[in-house]
């Protein structure tokens, strides 16, 4: 039994309970191990006569896999290659295009595998070693078929080497990015390349407009580094990136404004392992998780990632390279292919199960004023949120009826009901009651912030009602970040001048000397 936690960015942390299942809504609709040590990259192909195959890398060679048929799946072809752990493919038409790290004679370099005669026979038709004997990744354009492959992680330049495969007997570099460091994978979109410089921790976004010339537009710094793939949404508005190291989650940026990206949320379906290869289909991220097996999400809200499928291939301990190495979501029936390292092909179904989303608020009840670092704790699944400077907490699951329990500073606990729909979006308001005493309601002040003025340009004036066991405060910015820390010493009043903070909206939050939050005020900087 592995345990799995989820990570949901926008000031909320899930930890989900250790779960003995294998499988969520997906189940195997067939299997394939042709005893030839580890399996790797995978891609699909669909015959003219609507024929479905999974074409997979293995230890010795690419191996072609009749799969329609689950009483009878078996190897229609075979072509010899290096001997390597690793193996990646992709299909452009009728031809498969191989590359892989292994290296030998003679110097195949890119492989171009003849589809053509399936089922009979598949068979090498050329090899490319003009620029590179050895390479990575290859790539292509997943949403556009445009007859060119994009091979990454080259021994010769350890760039992007761009090549026009529309005659496959007779590929021709056309084009290279070379930035100078080492690009890992990449990924096409029309006139985009997404480069993942590896040993960088960026994200180099390349207009490949003119092939002949990529031209670097912009640059993504990557916080989790090790920058190993990505895929975007079909709108070209959302980019998963994962990073090749244990611990570090996948992450999805909003790329809208190319030169100006934002983290919107992360995830992960184990911290001990790492998130490897991402493919976005339609509103479904379906993710090959090192250890984990196949991991498939709804991201109809690329903020709020909810996972609705999974597959377990390995049995093992959590962390390291071991399982699935790929999930290929693009065959015209819906079915799933991938390589399981350890025990060869695996094709999936998958039932398209949707989440419901919960959107929340948590206020005080009679200011309405949002409450800030409110805990709230889902009963059914132990996931516990914290809001955000606003108040405002988002989360999502499979359809089903969940119970939050509400814990603010200074507030009874609360708790509320929530059902979920398939695709459905509940908005939640919390409003919170503070708790009175009877010589509060006889006059006795509550406690309080004060500041004034608010807005403020420049120095404001804080005065401390009911707090004497006030310590400090921190002025936090919008998205929970600590700006400037001010000390209280037992004061009831001090002023604050904030000397580093642009204008804005911010909050002022108030700690005992055990750390606890006393209370938080709303102030707006002006410029």
């Amino acid at each position: 039994m592995k345990i799995r936690h989820t990570l949901v960015s926008f000031f909320c942390l899930a930890l989900a309970a250790a779960t003995a299942q294998s499988a969520l809504n997906v189940e195997v609709f067939a299997r394939y191990d042709r005893g030839d040590g580890r399996a790797s990259g995978s891609w699909y192909y669909a015959a003219p006569d609507g024929t479905e195959y999974a074409v997979l890398g293995a230890q010795t060679g690419t191996s072609v896999i009749r799969i329609d048929d689950p009483e009878d799946i078996r190897e229609v072809g075979f072509v010899p290659g290096y001997n390597s752990n690793w193996r990646e493919i992709t299909v452009v038409g009728d031809y498969a295009y191989v590359v892989t790290e292994g290296s030998g004679f003679p110097h195949y370099g890119m492989q171009v595998i003849d589809l053509t005669q399936l089922p009979d026979t598949a068979f090498l038709l050329t090899a490319y070693s003009e620029t590179f004997g050895r390479g990575h990744i290859i790539q292509k354009d997943i949403f556009n078929e445009a007859p060119y492959v994009y091979v990454c992680g080259t021994q010769t330049t350890q760039g992007v080497h761009i090549i026009d495969v529309s005659d496959p007997g007779n590929p021709v570099q056309v084009g290279l990015y070379q930035p100078g460091y080492y690009i890992h994978d990449c990924h096409v979109r029309d006139t985009l390349l997404f480069a993942a410089a590896f040993y960088n921790g960026t994200i180099d976004i390349v207009s490949i407009a003119d092939k002949s010339n990529p031209t670097l537009i912009a640059s993504i710094d990557d916080p989790g580094g090790n920058t190993h793939s990505f895929s975007t949404t079909e709108q070209l508005d959302y980019l998963f990136v994962a990073d090749e190291q244990d611990g570090l989650p996948g992450r999805i940026f909003n790329i809208e404004g190319l030169e100006n990206p934002t983290a919107v949320s992360t995830w992960t379906g184990n911290p001990a392992s790492l998130v490897h290869n991402p493919y976005i289909l339609g509103d479904y991220a379906f993710i090959s998780h090192n250890t984990e097996g196949l991991r498939i999400l709804d991201i109809a809200d690329p903020a709020v990632p909810v996972e609705v499928g999974f597959y377990d291939t390995y049995s093992g301990p959590s962390g390291g390279f071991h399982g699935l190495w790929s999930a290929c979501p693009y065959l015209p029936s819906g079915r799933i292919i991938g390589g399981n390292r350890e025990d060869g092909l695996y094709v999936w179904s998958f039932n398209n199960a949707r989440a419901g989303r919960f959107y929340g608020q948590v206020v005080d009840s009679l200011s309405g004023e949002p409450i800030f670092n409110a805990a709230i704790q889902v009963e059914e699944t132990q996931e516990l949120f914290t809001s955000d400077m606003e108040g405002a907490f988002r989360g999502g699951y499979l359809p089903g009826t969940y119970t939050l329990h509400v814990f603010a500073n200074g507030y009874p606990s609360k708790t509320v009901s929530i059902t979920l729909d398939e695709g459905s979006q509940e908005q939640l308001l919390v409003e919170m009651a503070q708790e009175m005493t009877g010589i509060e309601y006889q006059g006795k002040e509550a406690a309080d912030i004060v500041i004034a003025p608010n807005p403020l340009r420049g120095r404001a004036a804080v005065r401390l009602v009911n707090m004497p066991e006030a310590r400090q405060a921190e002025l936090m910015d919008a998205r929970g970040q600590k700006v400037e820390r001010f000390f209280i010493t037992g004061n009831t009043a001090f002023y604050i001048e904030p000397r580093t903070a642009p204008a804005g909206i911010y909050w002022l939050v108030v700690y005992g000397w055990n750390g606890e939050i006393l209370g938080q005020k709303k102030l707006v900087i002006r410029g």
